[in-house]
């Protein structure tokens, strides 16, 4: 049994406003302002709406696997883009796979040459988030090639260990989100750039690894590890940077919420 879906309100709306066109325009047999005496039908609507949901969710699957094979690719770039739920990114992908994992709510995906793209299927409620506050996804990478990695996170819980991963360059976008971030531990030079709103970030910079710090807040706070990170012209910077085998050139851009590094 399905809910109603996504559609089904925009055609509702696409109806009701119809009716109240011909209505003022003199070509329906009957005053359309009459229909407002039935408005109570609008909460049945919603509650069968929600049942639906309910019957449909506990009907589901717990997860769905998917794989994405590397072919011959030595680079690649991996779009991630998740709205509610619980998102966890590591390592571990199988030989010969870029990307494979277990997604519950479904997930979807389009292949471009070195490109990936991730994303939900569209089945929330009219009031937005209802219908993914339970999606889970646990996404692993190929540690194999150097990657190119790019988040669009809504309200979630993301935890992304990046660690064993060869990521040169990271673009995080998060809103109401509790985030996560590990960042890689050999990848050569990263570049990350972190966009977040009304979220707690943690950033981890692996032992080994310099730093470059850079950031500019709203009304939110920064909390930067002067110990390893010390005060730096505008920002901060590891004493060995230019020298470091292994470093970070990590640009913040806060809203709101906390950032720790």
């Amino acid at each position: 049994m399905r809910r109603m879906g996504p559609v089904f309100w925009p055609i509702l709306l696409i109806a009701v406003g119809v009716i109240f066109l011909l209505s003022n325009l003199g070509m329906l047999p009957f005053d359309a302002g009459q229909l407002w005496r039935l408005w109570p039908l609008i909460l049945v609507v919603i509650g069968l709406d929600v049942l639906l949901e309910a019957f449909w969710r506990r009907g589901r699957p717990g997860s769905e696997p998917l794989s994405i094979d590397r072919d011959s690719l030595s680079e690649a770039e991996v779009i991630v883009e998740f709205g509610a739920g619980t998102l966890r990114v590591g390592a571990g992908a199988s030989a010969g796979k870029l990307l494979e994992g277990e997604f519950s709510d479904g997930a979807e995906y389009q292949m471009r040459p070195g490109q990936v793209r991730l994303y939900g299927s569209r089945d929330w409620n009219w009031w937005g988030w209802w219908g993914g506050g339970g999606r889970r996804w646990d996404v692993r990478l190929t540690p194999d090639i150097p990657l190119r990695l790019r988040f669009h996170l809504g309200a979630c819980q993301s935890t992304l260990d990046l660690g064993d991963l060869r990521v040169t360059d990271l673009a995080l976008e998060t809103g109401a989100a509790d985030t996560r971030v590990q960042f890689p531990r050999s990848a050569g030079m990263t570049r990350a750039k972190l966009k977040s709103g009304a979220a707690s970030v943690r950033l981890s910079v692996p032992e080994g690894v310099a730093a470059r710090i850079t950031a500019t807040m709203a009304i939110g706070s920064l909390d930067v590890d002067t110990r390893r990170f010390p005060r730096s012209g505008s920002g901060y910077a590891s004493p060995d940077y230019d020298t470091a085998a292994n470093k970070l050139d990590l640009s913040i851009e806060g809203g709101v919420g906390s950032v720790t590094v």
